[in-house]
């Protein structure tokens, strides 16, 4: 069953209109009151007070749905048109109480789905410490045996993968900040950055999980209690049937094999945890190295051999980023020219310790360099002969070009539907894979199965695809 056939077709409408922010804000007011109640459901009387004191006090103008012809101007009539299409799209029901009046219900699925939406605009760190020492003190507790699946195995199991994917995020932020670091930034923005990534990211969760939190403290214990759960055979078999009444499982060899999965993936995920962590260190290492090291790069701007190797790189990269047909390879211009002009800072003077060394071999003066005489034409057509080697280049921006007029009057195709009839055809081909796997490029490449033979090259044919915007 997917996810349209409980909620239904038009459930997330709301989070794609243009009143998606208002209906996200509606949203969190209905989580937010249901906190005070015994269930998900609140008399809808007060639920309209709460949503128009939002609209009262946000000093929002008036509001036209397209499907309507009356203009909300009223913030308890906004409040009652929101909540009325919030149960149309399915994010509320509407139940009668005992008294005969209407209470508010928000569905399981709509209950899940505000409680993520808000999780990520607030995200919180996990405490790996509370999830460990709840997972070490299930396993290590000897009275909860007695029901071994539902309450040692099951916890244990949801825990260890809540703990886990915590892990991998936080892997994950790591390599967000190594990839923003790349990213086009001035050196204030970079040391900006770098203490962020101090506070949010190097100074907590990664600290701790290499101190007060670190797992291998417990992994032995939990690995062994749990080898006495699979090698004990009265322990097991509770496991076992523990297994069969809570998940409905009627057939006593699936219900083993389940469990023994359960219990190996268990094992498995705290084996891994030096792999993880491992990976860690080497992203928090290389963050931290990328952030000195381009942050003293971009600082270097002096008259000193890195500062002006730096300023010659910035000015080629604005030139070449301002005009797209800026050739690296045309003559040079005087300005890019004279940055080139780099000479030692220092001098030889009269109270210098050491005489100046007076050569006496006497040598005949070198020639001094004439440089071609090229006519006027000649120079013309040495333009057009570079300018036309550059455009048979398989650079970055001439592949794009070439992929974009393929892809001019449909979405997508395959690499076995560009005609390879030279060598060049297939180099091209090796490009366009090459260049759709960077972030920056217009279109993205995905792989297939199918092994291409044409004109004696053989490739494995891949998907070519415009970028959405």
């Amino acid at each position: 069953m997917n996810i349209f056939d409980v909620a239904g077709e038009n459930f997330f409408k709301p989070l794609t209109s243009q009143f998606k922010i208002l209906y996200l804000d509606c949203l969190t007011i209905i989580y937010d009151s249901y906190r005070s109640e015994l269930s998900y459901g609140i008399d809808r009387e007060i639920l309209v007070s709460k949503l128009s004191d939002y609209f009262e006090h946000s000093n929002i103008s008036d509001i036209e749905f397209e499907d309507e012809a009356e203009i909300l101007k009223d913030s308890r009539m906004k409040a009652t048109t929101f909540l009325r299409k919030l149960k149309d799209f399915g994010w509320v029901e509407y139940e009668i109480s005992n008294n005969q009046t209407a209470r508010v219900i928000m569905p399981d699925h709509a209950v899940s789905i505000v409680k993520t939406l808000l999780d990520i605009s607030n995200p919180k760190e996990m405490e790996y410490q509370s999830e460990i020492a709840v997972i070490y003190s299930t396993l290590t507790n000897e009275e909860l045996l007695e029901r071994p699946y539902p309450q040692v195995l099951r916890p244990v199991f949801e825990r260890t993968r809540a703990l886990f994917d915590g892990l991998k995020k936080l892997n994950t932020s790591i390599k967000k900040y190594i990839e923003d670091i790349t990213a086009d930034k001035t050196s204030e923005e970079i040391i900006h950055d770098f203490f962020t990534y101090h506070d949010e990211i190097g100074s907590k969760a990664y600290h701790r999980i290499k101190t007060e939190e670190n797992i291998s403290r417990f992994r032995n214990t939990i690995i062994g209690r749990l080898r006495d759960i699979l090698n004990d055979p009265d322990t097991f078999e509770k496991t076992v049937k523990g297994y069969q009444n809570i998940e409905n499982e009627n057939d006593y060899y699936t219900a083993e094999e389940e469990v023994k999965a359960q219990i190996t993936a268990i094992i498995d995920s705290f084996r891994s945890y030096d792999d993880i962590v491992s990976e860690i260190d080497k992203k928090h290492s290389k963050y931290l190295k990328n952030a000195v090291e381009r942050a003293k790069f971009l600082l270097l701007n002096t008259n000193n051999t890195e500062g002006k190797i730096s300023t010659i790189l910035q000015y080629m990269a604005e030139c070449y980023n301002q005009e797209e047909q800026n050739n690296l390879l045309e003559d040079a211009s005087d300005d890019i020219c004279s940055l080139f002009n780099i000479f030692p800072q220092g001098f030889l003077s009269g109270e210098s310790l050491k005489a100046v060394a007076i050569s006496r071999k006497i040598t005949d003066v070198e020639d001094i360099f004439e440089p071609i005489d090229m006519t006027d034409e000649e120079r013309e057509l040495r333009k057009m002969a570079i300018s036309e080697k550059n455009k048979n280049r398989f650079s970055k921006k001439n592949v794009e070009e070439f992929v974009s007029g393929l892809l001019l009057e449909r979405e997508h195709l395959s690499a076995s539907d560009i005609p390879i009839e030279t060598k060049r055809d297939l180099i091209r081909i090796i490009f366009i894979s090459l260049y759709g796997h960077s972030a920056k490029s217009d279109y993205i490449v995905k792989a297939k199965e199918e092994i291409i033979s044409s004109q004696g090259f053989r490739f494995r044919d891949f998907e070519i695809k415009r970028r959405s915007k």
